[in-house]
């Protein structure tokens, strides 16, 4: 008899910290650059739900306990561990390269004050030198915090993590679970390619993306030769780069960071660009001006 495929455990997502919170109360940990996974007891899913084909030693043994945390190629590595996962067959050697860094174990009922050694001990019953639990320490006050900030970002790190130890693990958004990081960032879908001008004709010279409330942003920055050349396809999930927020709540210098292969191609969305007839159309292929 097949055994019931379990819910899918949901994630927690986190909120940017803010001066001026009870920090003692929180784990610090390095923010990870890598590629969110959940492992609901029979298979690794993205944070939107979409199924990672991973090898089957990778997650050979691994029992029915949920676990949450990211699959990691190392500092500054993340097209590494983004292109193994998005293949359709896994290619055994760029799972070689990842290390799937376990920060939590969501189905656990305590708080992470006990979730922590709990997990430390699952981890270390598996045996497996790919598996490791994420290293979790305590941190005086903001100046330390800082302090540890500028230090793991001069190693190549993307940032610190904060859990709150008295926390019960609870899905969506919390002050419980933050972001530590010199620069916000945040997701978009893209909408339109926008044609360049001067050096950039015949080329992308923007992306028009589509934030989550349903207002467009163009970013024009950061975009490489080749993705002027070859833009991000329309419904593919950007991740960009900022400085705080605008009066009304846009993103100010707003820059392309990079692209979300493992996120799910929104539906194609044809906005009313001027100077565009067809969104649709790349702009190397349409009409210069």
């Amino acid at each position: 008899m097949q055994r019931p495929r379990p819910a899918r455990p949901t994630p927690a997502l986190a909120q940017s910290y803010q001066r001026g919170i009870d920090l003692p109360a929180y784990w610090v940990s390095e923010k990870y650059d890598g590629v969110r996974a959940l492992w609901d007891g029979q298979q690794l899913h993205t944070r939107q739900g979409l199924p990672i084909r991973a090898p089957g030693w990778f997650t050979a043994g691994w029992p029915a306990t949920p676990m949450d945390g990211e699959l990691w190629a190392g500092r500054g590595q993340f097209a590494a561990a983004q292109a193994a996962v998005a293949q359709t067959q896994p290619v055994d050697a760029q799972w070689r390269a990842l290390r799937y860094m376990v920060f939590d174990l969501p189905a656990h009922g305590g708080d992470f004050d006990a979730r922590l050694p709990a997990l430390q001990a699952h981890v270390a019953r598996l045996g497996q030198p790919w598996v490791q639990a994420v290293a979790q320490w305590r941190v005086a006050g903001h100046d330390e915090l800082m302090a540890q900030l500028r230090q793991h970002e001069k190693a190549g790190a993307e940032g610190l993590m904060l859990r709150r130890g008295d926390a019960l693990h609870r899905s969506g958004r919390s002050a419980d679970l933050l972001k530590v990081k010199s620069f916000d960032d945040a997701e978009a879908v893209v909408v339109a390619h926008l044609p360049g001008q001067g050096k950039y004709v015949g080329l992308t010279g923007a992306l028009l993306v589509a934030l989550p409330d349903g207002r467009r942003l163009r970013l024009g920055s950061g975009l490489s030769d080749e993705q002027r050349r070859t833009p991000p396809p329309l419904g593919s999930t950007v991740t960009y780069r900022y400085n705080g927020t605008h009066a009304g709540g846009l993103p100010r210098f707003a820059r392309l960071w990079r692209v979300r292969a493992d996120a799910p191609r929104a539906p194609d969305t044809v906005p009313d660009v001027p100077g565009m007839s067809d969104a649709r159309q790349t702009p190397a292929a349409a009409p210069g001006n």
